[in-house]
């Protein structure tokens, strides 16, 4: 940081040429194992992991002060011992993501624990691999916000064909590639929940079927609605069944995470604790018709193919041989690299 006083300029904290120089004085020491004939190639691909970095530490705060830090300068020799052995692009930018996500979230041990392991894992995955296990973590992880189903799966279909940068594995060989590398753990005599149970509970206010029009249930939904002083336009037609109308949301959870706009200024505020136990009750009264809920369900599985990248996760899901759970590592590598495809995701570490 700069600070001019008067006609004199005071320097603050690490520069960016103090940077590059920490970077270059630890390359020696990263490349001291390698010979004479490997050491060229070596440090051109260092030089690839600096030009991923350096950028990258511009624009994270507190990452410049971080190349002062031991415990940064030790995770920094890791992730260029990682560069030297691997010729993929997209490793440097990985490896860059990683250096980051310490600056950012290593605080939390098991965090720090589990960037460290994954710097040294970087060039042993496989590109398929690596992928089926960051859409599998964006599956588990990441939900729209918004109530209108279809801008909600429109923000899904966004992310996944951003994630979708290489054909997903279809063996069982990716998952048991993982487990060696620990990043899963591998469960050989279970399979996942069929993907139509999966996100039909994950969004249940999405697939519902919400309360006839004009029966005793939609009557006291008014009154509830009402009586604290709410829009009856939060409940909305549901595009599944006729007939049917819906709260404007995404599950039932989300409930209490809702804003409400004011008519006047515009500004968002949070419900009231009566406001939430108002629309808490107006989801009990959805019918629980399971004829009609499963069809409900059929046709919310017809929207979600109807966009590509949905579709393509949901038949790639189904074909998984066998269930297996992610492990702090394999979080730590699939959640950066899906910021490496997808920057403005929000950091769930």
């Amino acid at each position: 940081m700069q600070t001019q006083v008067g006609t004199m300029i005071i320097n603050q904290g690490i520069s960016e040429e103090r940077v590059r120089s920490v970077f270059a004085e630890m390359i020696p020491q990263a490349l001291d194992q390698y010979t004479k004939e490997a050491y060229a190639v070596s440090n051109s691909r260092l030089e690839k992991l600096e030009m991923a970095v350096i950028p990258r530490v511009m624009q994270v705060e507190a990452a410049v002060n971080a190349f002062g830090d031991p415990a940064f300068q030790i995770l920094l020799r890791k992730a260029q011992q990682t560069a030297a052995a691997t010729e993929r692009q997209d490793d440097y930018e990985l490896l860059s993501e990683l250096l980051m996500c310490h600056v950012q979230k290593g605080a939390d041990r098991k965090n720090r624990v589990g960037i460290a392991k994954a710097v040294e894992i970087v060039d042993d995955i496989d590109n398929d691999a690596l992928c089926g296990l960051t859409v599998a973590h964006a599956i588990n992880r990441y939900s729209p916000v918004s109530g209108n189903i279809n801008e909600g799966l429109n923000v899904l279909e966004g992310l996944f064909s951003k994630l979708l940068y290489i054909n997903l594995p279809s063996d069982r060989d990716w998952i048991d590639h993982l487990d060696v590398l620990g990043a899963v753990r591998m469960t050989s005599f279970s399979t996942f929940k069929k993907f139509r149970d999966y996100y039909c509970e994950k969004l249940n206010g999405y697939a519902c079927l919400g309360i006839k029009i004009d029966s005793e249930e939609y009557k006291q939904a008014i009154e509830l609605i009402t009586k604290v002083g709410l829009s009856t336009n939060i409940l909305v037609r549901n595009e599944f069944i006729d007939g049917f109308v819906r709260l404007e949301i995404v599950t039932k959870d989300s409930i209490k995470n809702l804003f409400i706009s004011n008519d006047i200024t515009s500004d968002l505020r949070p419900l009231t604790e009566t406001e939430t136990k108002a629309l808490e009750e107006v989801w009990k009264l959805y019918s629980k018709d399971e004829m009609m809920l499963n069809n409900v369900k059929d046709e919310f599985i017809k929207k979600w193919d109807s966009f590509e990248s949905l579709k393509k996760i949901r038949n790639w899901w189904e074909g998984i041989p066998c269930s297996f759970e992610i492990t702090r590592v394999g979080t730590v590598l699939a959640h950066t690299n899906a910021k490496r495809c997808d920057p403005t995701l929000p950091d769930l570490l």
